[in-house]
Formats: structure tokens, C-alpha cells, sequence
């Protein structure tokens, strides 16, 4: 049995989310936590930490018309190490994040078949097709090669 880990947007062939001002004051916290010198982190965790996979989506997308900067990017230059990585993959949609963690399980010598397992296994056809599809727009790369 497979289940469907993505929100439905990410069917979609128009991927442009409706967001309300709940996504706007999330955009807002998550740039009040990051703006200045250091980190609230505990911002972060509290408001990136308790997104729906369809909230992220609209976030991911929000963020960048208003502050013209990838929510991931920020992530990345704001925190490093494992929590850096976990703020990262919340920036992103869920399709984005499973694309991100095939990219990282393959970068190197050897893969980290633990990232591949827990991304792709389980996964239903259509969740299947949509990170194909999002990994190629992201990395330019066929993953069913």
C-alpha cells in the first residue's frame, strides 16, 4: 500500500498557490526571526516546524515575491549542520525536499541508501511522477535514467 505524502497543488499544472494573510504573517516571522545580527531560532522551530506539506508549498512560493530571496538559500546562510539542514527542508515544498534528499543521498562516493529508502519507498505512482518532475526542474537531471 502507498500513500500520497504531497498536497495536492503539486498534481497541479498551475503550481501559482492561493495565500492568505496566515501565509503572509508566516513569511513575516520567518523574516523577523532571520533579519539582524544572529538567529531566533526557536522562531524558526515554532513557526517553520508546524507547517503542513501544502503550508510549506504556499510559503516556499510567498517568501520569494516578497522578499525576492529562495527561503532555502536563507536557510542554508542562517544555520549550518544538521539543524541548518532540517530548517532548509522545511523551506521547501515536500515534492522539493524529497528531490533535495535524492540529490544529497547520491552527492559523493557511495549513496546513503537510508535518505533513498525513507524518500522513496512507500510512495504512491503519482508521488512518484511529481518528484521526478521536481527534481528535473530543480537539478535539470532525469532521475528515471
Amino acid at each position: 500500500m502507498s500513500l500520497s505524502f504531497y498536497p495536492d497543488i503539486v498534481y497541479e499544472a498551475d503550481q501559482t498557490p492561493e495565500c492568505g494573510p496566515e501565509i503572509d504573517e508566516a513569511c513575516e516571522n520567518i523574516r523577523d526571526a532571520v533579519k539582524g545580527w544572529g538567529t531566533d531560532e526557536q522562531a524558526l522551530i515554532d513557526c517553520m516546524g508546524t507547517m503542513s506539506g501544502e503550508e510549506r508549498f504556499k510559503i516556499h512560493h510567498r517568501y520569494k515575491e516578497i522578499h525576492d530571496k529562495d527561503l532555502r538559500k536563507v536557510m542554508d546562510k542562517e544555520e549550518g549542520g544538521d539543524f541548518g539542514l532540517a530548517l532548509q527542508l522545511l523551506a521547501l515544498p515536500p515534492d522539493l525536499m524529497d528531490a533535495l534528499l535524492i540529490k544529497k543521498s547520491l552527492k559523493g562516493a557511495g549513496t546513503h541508501e537510508k535518505w533513498l529508502y525513507s524518500v522513496v519507498c512507500g510512495r504512491s505512482n503519482a508521488d512518484i511522477d511529481a518528484l521526478k518532475k521536481a527534481y528535473f526542474r530543480e537539478y535539470d537531471d532525469d532521475l528515471g535514467q
